[in-house]
Protein backbone atom coordinates (compact mmCIF):
# COMPACT_ATOMS: atom_id res chain seq x y z
CA UNK A 1 0.00 0.00 0.00
CA UNK A 2 1.51 3.35 -1.03
CA UNK A 3 1.75 6.49 1.07
CA UNK A 4 -0.66 8.13 -1.39
CA UNK A 5 -3.23 5.41 -0.71
CA UNK A 6 -2.79 5.66 3.08
CA UNK A 7 -3.19 9.44 2.95
CA UNK A 8 -6.35 9.06 0.86
CA UNK A 9 -7.80 6.54 3.33
CA UNK A 10 -7.06 8.79 6.29
CA UNK A 11 -8.50 11.85 4.53
CA UNK A 12 -11.68 10.00 3.55
CA UNK A 13 -12.09 8.59 7.07
CA UNK A 14 -11.69 12.01 8.63
CA UNK A 15 -14.15 13.51 6.13
CA UNK A 16 -16.71 10.78 6.80
CA UNK A 17 -16.50 11.29 10.55
CA UNK A 18 -16.74 15.04 10.17
CA UNK A 19 -19.83 14.77 7.97
CA UNK A 20 -21.44 12.28 10.33
CA UNK A 21 -21.00 14.68 13.21
CA UNK A 22 -23.14 17.28 11.44
CA UNK A 23 -26.22 15.14 12.01
CA UNK A 24 -26.13 15.63 15.78
CA UNK A 25 -25.27 19.32 15.96
CA UNK A 26 -28.49 19.99 17.81
CA UNK A 27 -28.11 17.22 20.36
CA UNK A 28 -24.60 18.03 21.53
CA UNK A 29 -23.27 21.29 20.04
CA UNK A 30 -19.95 21.35 21.90
CA UNK A 31 -19.04 17.78 20.99
CA UNK A 32 -20.21 18.15 17.39
CA UNK A 33 -18.28 21.36 16.81
CA UNK A 34 -15.13 19.59 17.96
CA UNK A 35 -15.74 16.60 15.69
CA UNK A 36 -16.51 18.65 12.58
CA UNK A 37 -13.52 20.97 12.94
CA UNK A 38 -10.96 20.99 10.13
CA UNK A 39 -8.22 18.57 11.17
CA UNK A 40 -5.54 20.86 9.74
CA UNK A 41 -6.47 23.40 12.40
CA UNK A 42 -3.75 23.40 15.10
CA UNK A 43 -6.46 24.02 17.70
CA UNK A 44 -7.86 20.51 17.18
CA UNK A 45 -7.17 18.52 20.34
CA UNK A 46 -5.00 15.43 20.42
CA UNK A 47 -7.96 13.35 21.55
CA UNK A 48 -10.00 14.44 18.54
CA UNK A 49 -7.08 13.65 16.24
CA UNK A 50 -6.72 10.23 17.86
CA UNK A 51 -10.39 9.41 17.35
CA UNK A 52 -10.76 10.77 13.82
CA UNK A 53 -7.36 9.99 12.25
CA UNK A 54 -5.21 7.61 14.30
CA UNK A 55 -8.11 5.23 14.91
CA UNK A 56 -8.13 4.38 11.19
CA UNK A 57 -5.05 2.19 11.70
CA UNK A 58 -4.55 1.95 15.46
CA UNK A 59 -8.15 1.24 16.43
CA UNK A 60 -10.53 2.94 18.81
CA UNK A 61 -8.80 3.78 22.08
CA UNK A 62 -5.49 2.65 20.58
CA UNK A 63 -6.28 -1.06 20.43
CA UNK A 64 -5.38 -2.09 16.90
CA UNK A 65 -7.27 -4.89 15.15
CA UNK A 66 -4.81 -5.17 12.27
CA UNK A 67 -1.53 -6.75 13.50
CA UNK A 68 0.42 -4.64 11.01
CA UNK A 69 -0.21 -1.61 13.20
CA UNK A 70 0.87 -1.46 16.85
CA UNK A 71 -1.40 -1.08 19.84
CA UNK A 72 -0.94 2.35 21.39
CA UNK A 73 -3.27 1.90 24.36
CA UNK A 74 -1.50 2.24 27.73
CA UNK A 75 1.83 2.94 26.03
CA UNK A 76 4.17 5.19 28.03
CA UNK A 77 3.55 8.87 27.43
CA UNK A 78 7.23 9.70 27.00
CA UNK A 79 7.76 7.01 24.38
CA UNK A 80 4.77 8.07 22.25
CA UNK A 81 5.83 11.71 22.38
CA UNK A 82 9.40 10.86 21.39
CA UNK A 83 8.27 8.69 18.48
CA UNK A 84 5.86 11.34 17.19
CA UNK A 85 8.55 14.01 17.31
CA UNK A 86 10.92 11.74 15.36
CA UNK A 87 8.21 11.03 12.80
CA UNK A 88 7.32 14.71 12.50
CA UNK A 89 10.97 15.67 12.06
CA UNK A 90 11.48 12.75 9.65
CA UNK A 91 14.44 11.46 11.65
CA UNK A 92 12.88 8.04 11.99
CA UNK A 93 13.61 6.68 8.55
CA UNK A 94 12.67 3.01 8.50
CA UNK A 95 10.48 2.25 5.46
CA UNK A 96 7.24 1.63 7.38
CA UNK A 97 7.60 4.92 9.23
CA UNK A 98 8.03 6.75 5.94
CA UNK A 99 5.14 4.90 4.33
CA UNK A 100 2.54 5.23 7.07
CA UNK A 101 3.49 7.98 9.48
CA UNK A 102 5.55 10.80 8.00
CA UNK A 103 2.58 12.43 6.31
CA UNK A 104 0.34 11.94 9.34
CA UNK A 105 2.77 13.45 11.87
CA UNK A 106 4.14 16.25 9.70
CA UNK A 107 1.66 18.94 10.74
CA UNK A 108 1.18 18.00 14.39
CA UNK A 109 1.96 20.76 16.87
CA UNK A 110 3.95 20.12 20.05
CA UNK A 111 0.73 20.59 22.01
CA UNK A 112 -1.11 18.00 19.90
CA UNK A 113 1.77 15.54 20.29
CA UNK A 114 1.67 15.97 24.05
CA UNK A 115 -2.11 15.52 24.08
CA UNK A 116 -1.94 12.42 21.87
CA UNK A 117 0.70 10.88 24.12
CA UNK A 118 -1.33 11.69 27.21
CA UNK A 119 -4.54 10.31 25.67
CA UNK A 120 -3.08 6.95 24.67
CA UNK A 121 -1.13 6.50 27.89
CA UNK A 122 -4.40 6.70 29.84
CA UNK A 123 -6.29 4.11 27.76
CA UNK A 124 -6.86 0.61 29.22
CA UNK A 125 -4.08 -1.87 28.55
CA UNK A 126 -4.81 -4.12 25.56
CA UNK A 127 -5.61 -7.79 26.12
CA UNK A 128 -4.42 -9.56 22.99
CA UNK A 129 -6.49 -12.66 22.24
CA UNK A 130 -4.82 -13.52 18.93
CA UNK A 131 -3.16 -16.92 18.69
CA UNK A 132 0.38 -17.26 19.99
CA UNK A 133 2.35 -20.49 19.59
CA UNK A 134 2.71 -21.99 23.12
CA UNK A 135 6.11 -23.57 22.43
CA UNK A 136 7.54 -20.39 20.96
CA UNK A 137 6.01 -18.30 23.75
CA UNK A 138 7.70 -20.50 26.37
CA UNK A 139 11.06 -20.06 24.64
CA UNK A 140 10.44 -16.34 24.35
CA UNK A 141 9.67 -16.06 28.06
CA UNK A 142 13.03 -17.65 28.88
CA UNK A 143 14.86 -15.19 26.63
CA UNK A 144 12.86 -12.32 28.11
CA UNK A 145 13.78 -13.27 31.65
CA UNK A 146 17.31 -14.63 31.15
CA UNK A 147 18.55 -13.24 27.84
CA UNK A 148 20.80 -15.03 25.37
CA UNK A 149 24.11 -14.52 27.10
CA UNK A 150 26.13 -16.66 24.70
CA UNK A 151 25.37 -14.04 22.04
CA UNK A 152 25.74 -11.07 24.37
CA UNK A 153 22.01 -10.45 24.80
CA UNK A 154 20.98 -9.59 28.38
CA UNK A 155 17.50 -10.20 29.76
CA UNK A 156 14.96 -8.02 27.93
CA UNK A 157 13.17 -7.47 31.24
CA UNK A 158 16.16 -5.48 32.47
CA UNK A 159 15.03 -2.50 30.39
CA UNK A 160 11.41 -3.15 29.49
CA UNK A 161 10.32 -4.48 32.89
CA UNK A 162 9.50 -7.93 34.21
CA UNK A 163 5.99 -7.73 32.76
CA UNK A 164 7.02 -5.72 29.67
CA UNK A 165 5.33 -2.67 31.15
CA UNK A 166 8.00 -0.26 29.92
CA UNK A 167 9.14 2.89 31.69
CA UNK A 168 9.46 6.51 30.55
CA UNK A 169 11.10 6.43 27.10
CA UNK A 170 11.33 2.63 27.00
CA UNK A 171 8.17 1.25 25.37
CA UNK A 172 5.56 -1.00 26.87
CA UNK A 173 5.48 -4.26 24.87
CA UNK A 174 2.95 -6.32 26.84
CA UNK A 175 0.07 -7.47 24.66
CA UNK A 176 1.60 -6.05 21.50
CA UNK A 177 0.95 -7.83 18.20
CA UNK A 178 3.55 -10.53 17.53
CA UNK A 179 3.62 -9.68 13.80
CA UNK A 180 4.50 -6.07 14.53
CA UNK A 181 7.11 -6.97 17.14
CA UNK A 182 8.82 -9.50 14.90
CA UNK A 183 9.02 -7.01 12.04
CA UNK A 184 10.48 -4.36 14.33
CA UNK A 185 13.13 -6.77 15.57
CA UNK A 186 14.01 -7.50 11.95
CA UNK A 187 14.31 -3.75 11.25
CA UNK A 188 16.76 -3.41 14.13
CA UNK A 189 18.67 -6.47 12.94
CA UNK A 190 18.90 -5.15 9.38
CA UNK A 191 20.16 -1.80 10.67
CA UNK A 192 22.99 -3.54 12.53
CA UNK A 193 24.03 -5.47 9.45
CA UNK A 194 23.90 -2.37 7.25
CA UNK A 195 26.30 -0.41 9.41
CA UNK A 196 28.70 -3.34 9.78
CA UNK A 197 28.65 -3.96 6.03
CA UNK A 198 29.55 -0.30 5.42
CA UNK A 199 32.35 0.41 7.85
CA UNK A 200 33.78 2.88 5.35
CA UNK A 201 30.97 5.28 6.25
CA UNK A 202 30.58 4.33 9.91
CA UNK A 203 33.27 6.73 11.14
CA UNK A 204 31.21 9.65 9.83
CA UNK A 205 28.06 8.63 11.71
CA UNK A 206 26.88 9.62 15.15
CA UNK A 207 24.66 6.56 15.53
CA UNK A 208 24.81 2.97 14.32
CA UNK A 209 22.05 1.75 12.03
CA UNK A 210 22.18 3.43 8.65
CA UNK A 211 20.79 3.43 5.18
CA UNK A 212 22.97 3.22 2.09
CA UNK A 213 23.26 7.02 2.16
CA UNK A 214 24.68 6.97 5.68
CA UNK A 215 21.57 8.19 7.50
CA UNK A 216 20.24 6.24 10.51
CA UNK A 217 16.97 4.38 10.16
CA UNK A 218 16.09 5.22 13.73
CA UNK A 219 17.36 8.04 15.89
CA UNK A 220 18.22 7.83 19.58
CA UNK A 221 20.25 5.62 21.86
CA UNK A 222 17.43 3.14 22.37
CA UNK A 223 17.53 2.29 18.67
CA UNK A 224 21.28 1.73 18.79
CA UNK A 225 20.96 -0.59 21.79
CA UNK A 226 18.16 -2.56 20.17
CA UNK A 227 20.19 -3.13 17.01
CA UNK A 228 22.76 -5.00 19.09
CA UNK A 229 20.09 -6.96 20.96
CA UNK A 230 18.22 -7.97 17.81
CA UNK A 231 21.41 -9.07 16.09
CA UNK A 232 22.11 -11.46 18.97
CA UNK A 233 18.88 -13.38 18.33
CA UNK A 234 18.27 -15.68 15.38
CA UNK A 235 14.98 -15.45 13.48
CA UNK A 236 13.28 -18.18 15.52
CA UNK A 237 14.30 -16.52 18.78
CA UNK A 238 12.94 -13.19 17.56
CA UNK A 239 9.68 -14.93 16.71
CA UNK A 240 9.66 -16.58 20.13
CA UNK A 241 10.04 -13.28 21.97
CA UNK A 242 7.28 -11.75 19.83
CA UNK A 243 4.93 -14.66 20.58
CA UNK A 244 5.62 -14.40 24.29
CA UNK A 245 5.00 -10.66 24.48
CA UNK A 246 1.65 -11.02 22.75
CA UNK A 247 0.51 -13.24 25.66
CA UNK A 248 1.63 -10.90 28.45
CA UNK A 249 -1.19 -9.17 30.29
Amino acid sequence: MTMKTITKIISLSAMTLALASCSDLGSNPMHSAERSRNLDNPKVTGETYAQQVCSTCHGLNGQSINPTFPNLAHQTKEYIATELHELKDETRLDPKAQQFMWGVARNLTDKQINELADYYSKQPAPVNTNYADPKLAAEGKKIWQEGNLSQGVPACSGCHGENAEGAANIPRLAGQHKNYLYKQLMVFNDDYELVNDHKDIQSNLELPGTQENGQPWRAGNNGAVMELMAHGLNDEQKEAVANYLQTVR
